[in-house]
């Protein structure tokens, strides 16, 4: 995949997720999430409506291009902070192994 070239170092990654936080707020990107939210409204109307398949079928892939481009930011960034968060442990005796290990 082309983000596995994109993001192929911690740095990168860093350096993404900051820039797709910055992106979030910024008035441009605010703007054009506004235009395809409108289009999505459109689309979906369009699709509740009914007509020809093949063309439902083009407008309901349309939809779906446009909601993983809205939500690309905001998912890269919640993905990259589950990823950067330690693995559960399940072991029952670590909570305790914790306490010891701060006591003494």
């Amino acid at each position: 995949m082309i983000t596995d070239e994109l993001l192929d170092t911690p740095e990168k990654i860093e350096l993404a997720v900051a820039n797709f936080i910055d992106l979030e707020g910024h008035s441009g990107w605010i703007l054009l999430k506004s235009m395809i939210n409108a289009n999505i409204l459109v689309l979906t109307e369009q699709i509740l409506v009914g007509g020809d398949e093949e063309v439902l079928n083009l407008k309901r892939r349309d939809l779906i291009a446009y909601r993983n481009v809205i939500n690309t930011p905001s998912e890269y960034i919640k993905r990259s902070r589950i990823s950067q968060s330690p693995a559960p442990s399940f072991d029952p005796y670590e909570k305790q192994k914790k306490l010891d290990e701060d006591v003494g």
